[in-house]
């Protein structure tokens, strides 16, 4: 195993503890039970490990160094996923009515926080399935 991959593991796994952390606070905040809260965390962890390991098989960390085509494949990746992920946070907000009326409810923080964040893995889970069909 090279450092890189060592260090990318490392990384992950303090990145899914932090992740299932937050998800875990999150959802006991809102009320739920304390099942449905490790439900969170584990999701929370499993879709963080499941990015990383997507980003490190598009860059081919394992056999080297990434070609300048799977750099940009992976930044332009990132880019769709962040700007995906953003859009699903703010169009399951309150809606502002036309007429100015009080605004409509949206979804809680926490589950606007988990449609972002599915919208973000769900973007990496298209590109493993595209990745193949670009070599």
């Amino acid at each position: 195993m090279s450092v890189v991959v060592a260090v990318l593991l490392g990384c992950t796994a303090l990145a899914a503890a932090v992740g299932a952390r937050i998800a875990f606070r999150l959802a006991r905040t809102t009320g739920s039970t304390p099942a449905m809260a490790w439900g969170s965390a584990g999701a929370t962890a499993v879709a963080t490990i499941a990015n990383v390991c997507t980003i490190a098989g598009t860059l081919d960390l394992g056999h080297g160094q990434p070609t300048g085509g799977r750099i940009a494949i992976s930044v332009v990746t990132l880019a769709v996923a962040l700007g995906l992920a953003y859009l699903a946070y703010d169009v399951t907000g309150p809606s502002i009515p036309a007429t100015g009326g009080t605004p409509a409810p949206g979804l809680s923080r926490p589950k606007r926080f988990a449609s972002a964040a599915a919208t973000f893995t769900g973007t990496f889970v298209i590109l493993a399935l595209i990745l193949p069909l670009l070599k």
